[in-house]
């Protein structure tokens, strides 16, 4: 059976992006370490769309081999893999949890690394795919107050790029979506709470995100950013020197406020 794999699908981007394939009759396979809410989404997605819909609990920190071994064993073949799991950290480095930053990047990086792996050996026997990656506006730029989420971004992007060109010839498609700050619970998992300035005015909704992000899959883009005002100011920071974009995102992010 093909199926459509979104990790991280139980809430928030990943929630929203399954919602957008499970509206076009895609079936899914959704991976989240809380089974609760992904065996309600279960049912939601099968009593509203009237599609096939799967789902494995499991930690990508620690095993995401266990996903690839799931879909062999239940005849799953994986054509679009959404790599959306991830989480941040907000606050100084020098103060930061470490375990809880290194698990940021066995999450962040290996595992989604992992997957595209195990995945991609399969769309290639099959002549098609389309790996999406979710990055993050963080994906351009250094970021004080998160230095190390917003270099897992940057490694997002890096290594998507370049194993776009290597699979160009293989129908098989590697793109990433970038969303801008989101109303969801990515700051509660932070320690960090926006700032009015975000929460108010320029933090974008999870279906606005999910929506460009199935936007990349009806295209052949290499990546898209939602959102106008970050567009803009991707584009102004791209071409600042990196320490003036530091130290200029460094000045914003100590604008976070941290929850109480």
């Amino acid at each position: 059976m093909k199926m459509v794999l979104v990790t991280g699908a139980s809430s928030g981007i990943g929630k929203e992006f399954a919602r957008q394939f499970a509206y076009r009759g895609y079936n899914l396979l959704l991976v989240s370490r809380r089974e609760e809410l992904l065996a309600e989404l279960q049912k939601e997605f099968i009593d509203e769309y009237h599609i096939n819909v799967d789902y494995l609990a499991c930690d990508l920190s620690i095993n995401p081999k266990q996903v690839y071994d799931y879909c062999t064993e239940k005849g799953y073949e994986i054509t679009v893999l959404v790599n959306n799991a991830g989480y941040g950290d907000y606050g100084s480095f020098i103060k930061s949890d470490l375990e809880k930053d290194l698990g940021m990047i066995e999450l962040n990086n290996k595992a989604l690394v992992a997957l595209t792996y195990y995945f991609i050996q399969d769309m290639k026997k099959l002549g098609f795919g389309h790996v999406i990656n979710v990055g993050s506006v963080a994906s351009f730029m250094p970021g004080p107050y998160m230095a190390v989420y917003y270099a897992t971004k940057a490694f997002v992007m890096s290594f998507s790029m370049a194993l776009r060109e290597e699979l160009r010839k293989d129908n098989i498609k590697v793109s990433v979506l970038c969303p801008a700050p989101t109303k969801s619970d990515f700051w509660e998992v932070a320690n960090g709470k926006t700032s009015s300035v975000y929460d108010n005015v320029f933090a974008r909704s999870v279906v606005d995100a999910a929506k460009t992000g199935y936007a990349l899959f009806e295209t052949n883009k290499p990546y898209l950013i939602d959102g106008l005002p970050y567009k803009i100011m991707i584009s102004i920071v791209r071409h600042m020197p990196l320490e003036l974009a530091a130290r200029t995102i460094g000045y914003l992010q100590s604008k976070t406020k941290k929850k109480a």
